[in-house]
């Protein structure tokens, strides 16, 4: 892969030394320096892998703190690595997200352009692996031309609607490319993978988790999931709600799980034991409720109770200052999980007590006879 690198500098000379070391360790890359003035621009024609930026612009009492400006609009608009190199590292200051895995801060001094090249370096899998999910993408785009253009200029003669039927088209193809491996299970996924933090759809959804804003973020009985179905919760320019209220399920920990398992007060642990949580991990609920897996930073591993269920107002449910912050959605096939096992703990039909023992007799003999 060709890397982008884009330098942004007051004094592009004071950084040419760095951009002969970049050109000459790695192979092929494209390093270009620009000032101030150019950064927004650059970063739309560039389209850089990775962003050097410095910080301090002119000199004396003139110097202004530029660069996190523009750090601010990368971070926005066009974000990728970002390592600020400069000579004022105690600038940096915590809203320009130095803790981030993709940002880094280099003092300019001797032999510093080492450090930035070792970092780059740090930085080149995850890049070469992002640059891949962009073929990817595209790919999904030209299939979209390719394959569904033809249907669409057939049966749309309308040359707007032709363009919105076309975009609709593929985002839906690009969508489900990357939905890809979590439908078909990938097993190199994590758990919590199927989990979308920050949310990415504005309105809530079926399989939402949100928290009491006052609740202990450690406490699975803080949180809740959201069992209203996602067609019901639309909010957009042209539609509101269907409801006032939205079902939910009470989260309790993972000993509820075990109790639907019957090995909340086992003596000691065995392997079967394993097994059986295993098998039930595998289904992916149980007969009353739904285990959720530890979302790293978030919450703790949790267990939706379907027999707590609760109503809860929509209007107490936001991210300012309502009752409850909705923390999470989940990606499919995890949500259509959460709306079966509900529908399965809560819709299955009366079981009345029967003598089963004396109809296993029934069926054993025929079974035996159907063996012979």
């Amino acid at each position: 892969m060709t890397m982008r690198i884009l330098l942004i500098d007051d004094l592009p000379d004071s950084v040419e030394v760095l951009r002969e070391e970049l050109t000459k360790e790695l192979p092929g890359c494209q390093c270009v320096i620009v000032g101030f003035d150019q950064a927004e621009s650059s970063l739309d024609s560039h389209n850089p892998h990775v962003v050097i930026l410095d910080v301090l612009q002119g000199t004396g009492a003139d110097t202004q703190p530029t660069g996190l400006n523009t750090s601010k609009y990368i971070w926005e608009k066009k974000f990728c690595p970002l390592v600020f190199y400069t000579a004022a590292v105690d600038e940096v200051g915590d809203e320009a997200h130095a803790n981030h895995p993709f940002v880094c801060v280099i003092k300019k001094g001797s032999n510093s352009e080492k450090a930035v090249l070792a970092r780059i370096q740090q930085f080149a899998p995850q890049i070469n692996a992002l640059e891949d999910v962009g073929r990817e993408i595209r790919w999904a785009m030209n299939a979209a031309l390719r394959e569904i253009a033809p249907r669409i200029f057939e049966r749309i003669t309308d040359e707007s609607k032709r363009g919105d039927a076309l975009t609709r088209s593929a985002r839906r193809r690009v969508a489900a490319s990357m939905d890809y491996a979590l439908s078909t299970g990938d097993p190199c996924l994590m758990a919590w993978e199927f989990y979308l933090c920050p949310p990415v759809v504005e309105h809530l959804l079926t399989g939402d988790i949100i928290r009491k804003r006052d609740g202990d973020k450690k406490d699975p009985a803080s949180y809740a999931v959201i069992l209203t179905p996602s067609c019901d919760l639309v909010k957009d320019s042209t539609r509101n709600p269907k409801v006032a209220q939205v079902l939910v399920s009470q989260c309790k920990g993972p000993e509820r799980l075990l109790e639907d398992l019957n090995l909340k007060n086992v003596s000691k642990w065995k392997e079967n034991h394993t097994e059986k949580v295993l098998s039930l991990l595998r289904q992916g609920y149980s007969q009353s409720c739904l285990p959720l897996p530890e979302l790293p930073g978030e919450f703790p591993p949790m267990t939706a109770d379907f027999r707590a269920l609760q109503l809860i107002d929509l209007a107490q449910i936001g991210a300012s200052n309502e009752e409850y912050v909705r923390v999470a959605s989940v990606d499919n096939p995890l949500r259509e999980l959460v709306a079966w096992a509900y529908m399965v703990a809560a819709a299955r039909p009366g079981l009345p007590d029967r003598d089963f023992d004396a109809w296993a007799k029934e069926i054993i003999p025929a079974a035996s006879a159907e063996a012979k």
